[in-house]
């Protein structure tokens, strides 16, 4: 037996529709997206309120000057899946599950369920989200489409999934269970280049609680921007040690929030390390050694809010309203130096 929480509903709107429809929040408003690459993989982060109403439709742009390599054969194993549903036919109970995201082999997807979501785009790729739901097989389909129209500024490509209800039955298209998704993680190995600087934007479309209506909308957009972190370093003589400054940024601009490790040594070579310093709002950090003659700091930032994106991409999404912005962690290491 397999389950859904994927929808083949006819009356489903193109997104690329969407966009010019005026935008309200509604009860809609938590959804986030996270990425980051690591490698050859492109990791997406997805989360959301479960008192959210559920998902119907996601939209994932990548970046402008992504490669993209589609042409890994059927079954091939992409990555792996996380993900927490809400059982709405249990009373709302939150239930971790996890699988695999693998090509999808020819005749598994059927034509009706890529129209209803596509409404007529053609996929370069279709993958598939391979999870169990209280031991249910559940398929879960992302189709990699080529990006013209209206948002073409925003990309080359998206991944684009459509989710069954969670408030109707699964005899009239709803999802098994009751499921409704609140927060997925999945990789993606060897398909998209990595991006030295970029966004990738999620355009999302809530259902109308209790019905399997999309609520066109509550229609909107969250970016994740992919940006490199740097720190450099300095150390001012103090007693036998020194006063070790310096500062940590993200694509030019202010980090904070960053923590710091110093290392330190009689040698430039074998340092070890001293502690650890917490990164100010403007970006900087200070730390007394007290010894050593040569330092370095290596910094480790988590994703964390991007506001600045939301103004920047506005006028490109308008009239879908921009929220919860984000940009990615990194770990970056300084120069050795040497203390005056």
């Amino acid at each position: 037996m397999r389950g859904r929480i994927w929808t083949a509903c006819a009356a489903m709107a193109s997104v690329a529709a969407l966009i010019t429809v005026p935008s309200a929040l509604a009860a809609y408003t938590t959804v986030k997206l996270e990425v980051r690459q690591t490698g050859a993989a492109t990791i997406f982060k997805t989360t959301q309120s479960s008192s959210d109403d559920a998902t119907a439709v996601v939209r994932i742009f990548v970046p402008t000057g992504t490669s993209i390599t589609a042409t890994q054969a059927p079954g091939t194993m992409l990555g792996n899946v996380n993900a927490l549903l809400k059982l709405h036919a249990l009373a709302g109970a939150e239930v971790p599950v996890d699988g695999t995201v693998v090509v999808a082999p020819p005749g598994s997807i059927s034509p009706a369920v890529l129209a209803a979501c596509l409404q007529g785009a053609t996929p370069t790729a279709t993958w598939v989200l391979n999870l169990s739901i209280a031991g249910t097989a559940v398929n879960v389909p992302l189709f990699l489409v080529p990006n013209t129209g209206a948002l073409a500024a925003l990309g080359p490509a998206y991944i684009q999934t459509c989710l069954a209800s969670p408030y109707i039955p699964p005899a009239q298209g709803g999802g098994a269970g009751g499921a409704q998704l609140v927060n997925a993680e999945f990789a993606i190995q060897g398909v998209f280049s990595r991006v030295a600087l970029g966004a990738f934007v999620a355009i999302w479309v809530p259902w109308t609680p209790g019905t399997g209506t999309p609520n066109t909308t509550g229609t909107i957009a969250s970016p994740a921007a992919i940006a490199p972190g740097a720190v450099t370093v300095a150390a001012r003589t103090r007693g036998r040690g020194a006063t070790v400054t310096g500062r940590v940024t993200q694509a030019g601009q202010a980090r904070g929030g960053a923590t710091v490790s110093i290392f330190g040594g009689a040698r430039a070579t074998g340092l070890k390390r001293l502690g650890r310093a917490q990164v100010k709002a403007n970006g900087s950090f200070s730390f007394a050694a007290k010894t050593g003659t040569f330092f370095r700091a290596s910094a480790v930032a988590a994703s964390a809010a991007a506001a600045p994106l939301c103004t920047t991409l506005g006028a490109a999404l308008a009239p879908i309203p921009c929220v919860n912005p984000t940009t990615n962690g990194f770990t970056v290491q300084s120069k050795v130096v040497k203390k005056k």
